[in-house]
């Protein structure tokens, strides 16, 4: 206790000594602020004597011991390096642990002696300490830290490469103006405050470690960065000026200030000096203070300038949607990724997040490499429950494991439809989709394609598996001008199939004033809804269950899908199909709800009046859930779309002449619960069906046939043409010089008149209008013409194609056309009245006017994308002419726009801001937006069954998975095996004062004309292309709207139209038994066959021949009917 009470009592009396300032003594602050400067200079004017000499000394010892000097220095040399690179390379370098853990010793150990001199700051700058007796533990503490800042200075020394440079350097002046007076204050007992304050310039070396971790993002190693040189340097400033004014000015005695300057009044007043703030509260008052401020306001103010804007990008750039996304429940979700912006996901979202999908509905992720745009931003806050924003790209591994995409229920990849370049856009999207599928093998992936050759670019993706994981592609150009080009044949079937696919709502009210949108929107509520229907369907046909279903049930079956054949039947005929257990039904209804009463029917109960439900029934419970419960929603995928050749139907196991049944399969190997299994055998014929046989053209020719086909046995075929032989500008025979005196001559003007020998075939044509030059690109044509040459249309039936657009634009696109039969060209343009005439577009049965593709992205108003097909539509009515015999020119025109709907109608009285959907254009038939085919992505991902079903109706054709190049047509005709045979359907208008039909139509309620069609002519109805004053006695026929599945008791009035599915014969592209069959019959004949005999009499021939031979023939359809499908 004595010993320690004594310890105690000497700390207070030297404590005591130490704020009496050293007993009065003067301050010998000089004496540590010329140790440094000697040592600084000294040191430095030494290091360049040193080197002076050593240079000299090896000049001379060269010259006089040559081979000693060369020994000697080597190993000199050698042990110099050896001991540098150690140093370099394994103790302060940031590569190594040593020299990382000693960087991050030499910063922490800066920090300390900052912060010791913060805390020591409120003391005399001077102070007299005994450092043996002395109970100051902060004066052992720097001497400490000292040493080490000692070490590290001479390791730094050692393996520096220039010396010279190095002592010179900030970190060696700092070192100089620190370590040196800790070691006088043993020498004097004295302690100076003094510098220590320029240990704050080390921080700066936080930056060079943060860079070599790379832990962290750049842009948070740039703000740490900036930062600590900003807080260092505003540290040393206040220091100084903390020192100087405590000081006072050298060479004048007294001049320190006398209140208590502490050194937070120095913070304070290098920050608002910088700031350029400037309160005036803290001013310096010594010489040297008031020169240092003087300089530092202009480095100050010129840091806090450059700073500031540093950190406000910093802070912009840290983004929102930065974040990960968390799983908080088990919800499904979907992750958008491609082009993200308003216009592009305002339909997408509309449809995908529509109440009446209900439970059924996902979340939407959407990653995107931009933040996202205003208008964007308040989409997203409208769906703020369903729907989250993160920054990042589809291409970055790290973006999409914050999205955690590996437990995603798809991936959708949405493309910019307005782009100018269509292969690099979709070069882009195909390159996403790789990136997804190399970080996540089993994710599905929903993807937007602008070119169909792009298709074939879909085999390079990895695990891209149509079958296993239901990847999915939708080309746009090819569902657009499909739309378009069956709109040519069925006005306003573009309508009718987007609304299809639609998800949209109605509200019920009462129709006082008969107003078409009411009717319309009626229609506008039903979509395709597939289900399992019930087993007491089993053993009906299809037109027997179709009655059931729309007569009891409210329900419009189209479709049927058997599970023992992969096949789908749309509409068939009555004694060629038979529905089996486990079928798959497609229904046109108003919701999914009511879709499932086809799933519940129930033959026993509704015989007993009891009313279908939307659960099994009591009696049916125990047998309907067993079946019900194996076999799940929809998840189905088919490769290719097959429709089932209804020659096959009546005898599955029949396989004459080699021919494989495309889709069939044993019923006892397959189950509906076993649903990858038929997936995988479904795959299986579809690789079976595209062995071709080759048939050589001049044999076909040999042949008489004014007709073939493509490759894929889908389309008419025609040997090439010259571009010149089909342009119309050529064909000049006649010219009529009227004589100067004739009357109708006025001032000698000579007249010629153009007679042209193809004008007879212009009429009831298509005129299809294009804009655009040799840049602007034509993917889109071949997909609008391919439709109008299928090969369920007769090749008499063909309607002339006549291309209006520039010279360059045409011969660009006829590199793609040149094989299509029935097509013409006109030079000019659309906007050229003269043309339109000669076009003579008042007798043509459609006109179609196309977008201009080229140089979209340099309109900065979006508005003016859409002013030549505005203009082009304009002139129609002007050039058809306005008499009382003339008929409006019906047309179809491809807007980029959604708002210029309503230039296309001078008569418009639709409301500003409605929705496409919603304008008189659009309900009738006339005008289509690529973003009106964004609900397809949302219908793949919901119900991808449909898709078949869409595009069965409306490419005409079995659509491959992948297209073949343009160079196919080079070469031997391939006919594949699932073109041999076969029966299709289409959707046709027929006019309720049609002679062959009126007696069943005219007058009567829809749903007795449904029943009576379908039984007697297997037309099943879809709906009506209804005028808007269809109840006034004088309507206007041009204004229609598309009415989708009207009540059943809808009067049929004379001027509606029908929408019917029809079957339509499919011509049978020849075989090689057919060929060696017609070769016999030539020779038999002696000659070549009869040119004068047409095409179609000769394939009448071969279809007799081949029924003589056994081989099936396809049932025959009344010849009106088939009549009304052309």
């Amino acid at each position: 206790m004595g010993d320690n009470g004594t310890d105690s009592f000497a700390c207070l009396v030297a404590d005591a000594n130490m704020q009496r300032g050293c007993g009065g003594e003067n301050g010998r602050w000089y004496y540590f602020v010329a140790t440094s400067l000697v040592i600084l200079f000294g040191g430095g004017f030494l290091i360049f004597c040193l080197q002076i000499i050593y240079d000299k000394w090896n000049q001379i010892s060269r010259r006089m011991f040559p081979n000693h000097y060369d020994r000697d220095k080597l190993d000199e040399v050698e042990l110099h390096n050896k001991l540098r690179h150690y140093i370099v390379n394994e103790v302060i370098s940031l590569q190594t642990n040593k020299g990382m853990v000693l960087a991050i010793l030499y910063f922490l150990f800066n920090v300390i002696s900052v912060t010791l001199y913060i805390n020591q700051s409120d003391q005399p700058l001077e102070q007299c300490e005994d450092v043996l007796n002395t109970c100051n533990w902060t004066l052992y503490a720097d001497i400490g830290l000292n040493v080490f800042f000692l070490f590290h200075f001479l390791l730094r020394l050692i393996a520096a490469p220039n010396r010279l440079k190095f002592w010179f350097q900030m970190g060696s002046i700092v070192d100089f103006c620190t370590i040196p007076p800790c070691a006088l204050a043993l020498i004097l007992e004295r302690n100076w405050l003094g510098m220590r304050f320029m240990r704050a310039l080390r921080f700066m070396q936080m930056g060079e470690i943060l860079m070599t971790f790379n832990s962290t993002g750049t842009s948070i190693v740039q703000l740490l960065v900036l930062m600590l040189d900003f807080v260092s340097v505003w540290l040393f400033a206040a220091g100084f000026v903390h020192l100087v004014e405590n000081s006072g000015d050298p060479w004048k005695a007294d001049s320190a200030r006398k209140d208590n300057f502490t050194y937070f009044d120095s913070v304070w007043l290098t920050m608002v000096t910088m700031s350029t703030v400037g309160y005036g509260d803290v001013y310096p008052t010594t010489g040297i203070g008031r020169s240092f401020m003087m300089v530092f306001i202009v480095c100050g103010l010129a840091m806090f300038a450059t700073y500031t804007p540093y950190l406000y990008e910093f802070y912009r750039s840290r983004s929102p949607y930065a974040g990960r996304y968390e799983r908080a429940d088990s919800k499904k979700y979907v992750v958008v990724c491609g082009h993200i912006t308003y216009n592009n996901v305002k339909s997408f979202l509309a449809d995908f997040l529509h109440p009446d999908r209900g439970d059924r509905t996902s979340r939407v992720l959407f990653l995107d490499n931009k933040r996202p745009e205003p208008e964007l931003t308040g989409l997203i806050k409208r769906y703020f429950l369903s729907v989250q924003y993160f920054e990042g790209s589809a291409l970055n591994h790290n973006d999409l494991r914050r999205v955690q995409l590996e437990f995603s229920d798809a991936v959708i990849l949405l493309c910019n439809k307005d782009s100018d370049d269509t292969k690099s856009e979709d070069a882009a999207t195909i390159l996403r989709a790789i990136s997804v599928k190399n970080y996540c093998s089993k994710a599905r992936l929903i993807m937007q394609l602008l070119n169909y050759k792009s298709k074939s670019f879909l085999q390079t993706i990895p695990n891209w598996d149509p079958i296993n994981y239901r990847d999915e592609n939708i080309c746009i150009s090819e569902f657009m001008y499909g739309l378009v080009a069956q709109s040519c044949l069925c006005p306003g079937f573009s309508t009718l199939m987007i609304n299809l696919i639609s998800t949209r709502s109605y509200i019920p009210g009462i129709n006082e004033n008969f107003d078409w949108k009411s009717d319309y929107a009626y229609g506008c509520d039903h979509e395709i809804y597939t289900v399992m229907i019930s087993s007491d369907f089993n053993g009906m046909t299809f037109p027997e269950a179709a009655e059931i279903c729309y007569k009891q049930l409210n329900l419009l079956m189209i479709a049927v899908e058997n599970f023992d054949n992969s096949g789908l039947a749309i509409n068939p005929l009555p004694d060629q199909f038979t529905i089996r257990k486990e079928c798959l039904g497609y229904f046109i209804a108003s919701s999914y709800k009511d879709v499932c009463r086809a799933r519940f029917y129930c033959a026993l109960c509704l015989n007993e009046g009891i009313e279908i439900g939307f659960k099994p029934c009591k009696c049916r419970l125990e047998a309907a859930v067993p079946q019900l419960s194996t076999v799940p929603a929809v998840k189905k995928k088919r490769s290719n779309v097959q429709l089932i050749p209804l020659s096959e139907h009546k005898s599955p196991n029949n396989n004459e002449s080699g021919l494989t049944r495309v889709g069939s399969i044993d019923s006892k190997s397959s189950t509906a619960t076993d649903v990858n299994q038929l997936r995988t055998v479904r795959h299986l014929f579809s690789q079976h069906s595209t062995k071709s046989t080759s048939v050589d053209r001049g044999t076909l020719a040999g042949a008489g046939m004014s007709s073939t086909f493509d490759p894929t046995g889908n389309y008419h075929w025609a040997p090439e043409k010259k571009f010149e032989d089909v342009d119309l500008a050529g064909y000049i025979t006649k010219e009529y010089q009227y004589k100067p005196d004739d009357a109708e001559a006025i001032n000698q003007r000579v007249v010629i008149k153009y007679i042209n020998e193809k004008d007879h075939e212009l009429n009831n044509h298509i005129v299809i209008c294009a804009f655009g030059d040799d840049k602007t690109p034509i993917s889109g044509l071949s997909s609008l013409i391919k439709p109008l040459r299928a090969s369920n249309l007769p090749y008499k039936k063909l309607k002339v194609v006549l291309l209006l657009a520039e010279k360059d634009f045409l011969l660009k696109a006829w590199k793609e056309l040149r094989h299509f039969p029935k097509i013409r060209v006109l030079c000019g343009s659309a906007l050229d009245r003269s043309k339109l005439k000669r076009a003579f577009i008042n007798r043509a049965s459609m006109v179609v006017i196309l977008s201009n593709y080229g140089k979209r992205m340099a309109y900065k108003d979006p508005f003016l994308l859409d002013k030549e097909p505005i203009l082009a539509c304009l002139n129609l009515p002007q050039v058809a002419g306005k008499s009382e015999n003339s008929k409006p020119v019906e047309f179809i025109a491809e807007l980029v726009n959604d708002s210029n709907v309503h230039f296309l109608d001078q008569d418009n009285e639709d409301e500003p801001d409605i929705e496409l959907h919603l304008t008189m254009k659009f309900a009738q038939g006339s005008c289509i937006t690529a973003t009106a085919l964004d609900t397809l992505m949302s219908e793949a991902y919901y119900n991808d069954e449909v898709m078949t079903l869409v595009r069965a109706l409306i490419a005409g054709a079995n659509v491959p998975e992948y297209d073949a190049e343009d160079e196919e047509h080079s070469g031997p005709l391939q006919v594949p095996a699932n073109a041999l045979c076969g029966s299709q359907c289409r959707v046709i208008r027929i006019k309720a004062e049609e002679p062959s039909l009126s007696e069943h139509i005219k007058g009567k309620a829809y749903k007795d004309v449904f029943v009576e069609l379908l039984q007697k002519f297997n037309l099943l109805c879809l709906g009506l292309h209804r005028a808007i004053d269809w109840h006034l006695d004088v309507s206007v026929e041009h204004k229609r709207f598309v009415y989708i599945n009207p009540p059943g008791e809808t009067k049929i009035v004379a001027s509606d139209y029908l929408y019917v599915i029809v079957q339509t014969s499919k011509l049978q592209p020849p075989t090689e038994v057919m060929l060696n069959k017609i070769r016999d019959t030539m020779l038999r004949k002696g000659g070549t066959p009869e040119h004068e005999q047409s095409a179609d009499s000769k394939l009448t021939r071969q279809n007799k021949v081949d029924n003589e031979s056994g081989k099936q023939q396809m049932l025959p359809i009344d010849e009106s009917i088939a009549s009304l499908a052309v």
